[in-house]
């Protein structure tokens, strides 16, 4: 890509963070890849470019994909799909912003028709562009404005009644049946459709009673006239109403991303403009306030920086902590080339050098309560395929059943990767469709992609490592 071209992008994607409006529609960089990861929850994935190189990317909130040439949701494009990933870059320059995708294919009706029942039991998304007085004026997302029209045209008149609810950019809700309000639209307008992502329409909703939640440029999701108002599935919801509570702390409601008031510091979710939290001695950091970077461990007290390769030097500090295989260990039990997570903070030079945790994958999942489970089998590529899974809840009968997985990735694996169940090893190809396991892998480094280097078989075997007294990867 030209230096301009990317520059010129720049400058529209800071614009659009400021503004929040819609990029324009052939503002998209096209880069072709394999889908390899996604996250369906937090909207974001990986794929692998023709090149070999492994990009990261997150979803804006009127961005949507696509499947068969239909609207879809994440969860809804396999595993290796090979597709142009249309891209924006962010406030840094990197392209790590996906529209949308391009397939080529003809439209798939039953696609679309899917796309308009799973909308239907989330509500409609688009953001607030102006409140005034108990008014709210919302523009709607849609990567298909024509099938928009088609499938919401009849219920976008006036007087008809909606329920706006408050949503993250992540396009989650809270609590629909208290985190919204009732109300009746007022006026429909229809907007241009030169603008990635916007579906043509906007209404003005007047409502009862303004809620915090309904500010210029924040996100709702709005259930139309005959919809049920309902809250989101475990573990998609923000909040985990009738249910018991949840594990997985990584799905709860961020603190430091919904609310970056209440710190007076720069963290990972926000407030860029602030200076980081500066650690001071015999205070304990505060949450959020850590800068979390993934490596390869090379030695105690350094490692690789996950896709850069660059060298960090790194001291554990005061009452530090160290997880391997799930309990508490030291930095020398984790073997050279883990892909390691680490909570780091700034030294006196302004690098992030000092480590309050250190974790490998394996502590990491099972501490948010989440399993592997293998769903497709490809030996003879190198590669299986896994869904992400929390454990089962009771849902709001009292009964257990359950979650719908909230992701899956393909690992690669190679003829060094290592599988044990209980205490034995075994062989890749003894494994099968449907086993639980965990995993820890190396980092992505420049030319040496990702492998895994273990496989824990099955929850008997993942409870045996976990409580085994000697960190060992062989038991």
């Amino acid at each position: 890509m030209k230096v301009f071209q990317l520059l010129a992008c720049l400058l529209v994607a800071t614009s659009l963070a400021a503004e929040n409006t819609f990029p324009p529609r052939d503002s998209g960089i096209p880069v072709r890849g394999e889908l390899v990861s996604a996250d369906f929850i937090h909207r974001s994935g990986q794929f692998r470019t023709e090149k070999g190189e492994l990009m990261d990317f997150t979803m804006p909130p009127y961005a949507v994909m696509k499947y068969r040439g239909a609207e879809a949701d994440l969860r809804e494009v396999p595993l290796g799909t090979k597709v142009t990933f249309l891209m924006l870059p962010d406030q840094n320059g990197q392209l790590t912003r996906l529209i949308t995708i391009q397939d080529d294919q003809p439209t798939d009706e039953a696609q679309q028709q899917k796309f308009i029942d799973f909308t239907k039991a989330r509500g409609v998304a688009g953001w607030i562009d102006k409140t005034d007085g108990r008014d709210v004026t919302v523009t709607f997302f849609s990567g298909n404005p024509t099938a928009f029209k088609t499938a919401y045209e009849s219920l976008l008149v006036k007087e008809k009644e909606v329920r706006l609810c408050v949503a993250n950019d992540e396009l989650r809700t809270w609590n629909p049946g208290v985190d919204g309000e009732r109300g009746a639209i007022t006026e429909v307008k229809t907007v241009p459709l030169d603008r990635a992502g916007c579906s043509g329409f906007q209404i003005v909703a007047r409502v009862p009673n303004m809620l915090e939640g309904f500010r210029r440029g924040r996100v709702v999701r709005v259930f139309l006239a005959g919809w049920k108002a309902q809250d989101q599935f475990y573990g998609e919801s923000l909040m985990g109403y009738g249910f018991g509570r949840m594990l997985n702390q990584e799905l709860v409601e961020n603190v430091g991303k919904e609310y970056p008031g209440q710190f007076p510091f720069r963290t990972d979710y926000g407030n860029d403009t602030l200076p980081w939290f500066q650690l001071k001695p015999g205070q304990e950091p505060p949450p959020f306030s850590e800068h979390i970077v993934c490596g390869s461990l090379v030695k105690q007290g350094q490692f690789l920086a996950e896709g850069t390769g660059e060298v960090v030097d790194f001291t554990l500090i005061e009452k530090a902590k160290v997880r391997w295989l799930n309990k508490d260990a030291k930095i020398e039990d984790i073997p050279a080339g883990t892909r390691c997570r680490f909570s780091l903070y700034q030294d006196g030079k302004g690098a992030f050098t000092k480590a309050s945790l250190v974790s490998d994958d394996f502590s990491h999942r099972a501490g948010n309560s989440v399993t592997l489970r293998v769903e497709a089998i490809r030996l003879a590529e190198n590669r299986i395929e896994v869904s992400w899974l929390l454990p089962e809840v009771k849902n709001y009968n009292g009964d257990m059943e359950r979650p719908q997985p909230i992701g899956h990735s393909v690992l690669r694996v190679t003829k060094d990767t290592r599988a044990w169940k209980l205490d034995r090893p075994i062989a890749l190809a003894d494994l099968t469709v449907g086993d639980l396991m965990l995993i820890n892998t190396s980092a992505e480094l420049p030319g040496r992609p990702a492998e895994c280097t273990d496989l824990w078989i099955g929850e008997d075997t993942i409870k045996l490592v976990s409580a085994a007294k000697k960190p060992d990867a062989k038991q």
